[in-house]
């Protein structure tokens, strides 16, 4: 089987509900690549959080990893360059729409140095669309950041 025929068959073993979902990360990412390049990130943010709907049932931690992974494959898939933060913004959106509160984190980190940086989403300080390590990889911003952060490794 074809690179094609593989992808067609891995969406349609996916749940309907997911399929969706993944048709829609792939249909937003341009728009929030498009708004980073047309606003800063502050405005977007407040643009973004304005769609909070409380929900009258709650995402468990699975379904949101899950959220968070189906907007990764779609920036996989794009014909642009999804960035971490462009991933994120989206996932934060998308979980703001099912009532979820989430936070987007921005980290920095020095790495033979060269200043390095990687947004992601966290719920209750769990990372949902990253692996739960990137906390302990990356200093989040509105932290203190210590002095050893910018030790070269």
């Amino acid at each position: 089987m074809n690179l094609w025929g593989r992808r067609l068959a891995q969406f349609r073993a996916l749940r309907l509900a997911d399929q969706r979902m993944l048709l829609i990360s792939a249909a937003c990412l341009p728009w929030i690549w498009l708004a980073l390049r047309v606003m800063d990130l502050s405005r977007l943010q407040a643009l973004l959080q304005r769609s909070y709907l409380p929900a009258a049932t709650t995402l468990q931690l699975p379904d949101i990893q899950t959220l968070g992974e189906l907007v990764n494959i779609a920036a996989r898939h794009v014909p642009f360059p999804a960035t971490c933060l462009s991933r994120s913004l989206l996932l934060v959106w998308l979980l703001n729409r099912r009532g979820v509160k989430s936070n987007l984190r921005i980290g920095v980190r020095l790495t033979r140095g060269v200043l390095e940086a990687h947004a992601w989403v966290e719920c209750d300080g769990i990372p949902v669309n990253d692996r739960v390590d990137v906390i302990r990889q990356f200093e989040p911003f509105g932290d203190v950041v210590p002095a050893t952060a910018f030790d070269a490794p």
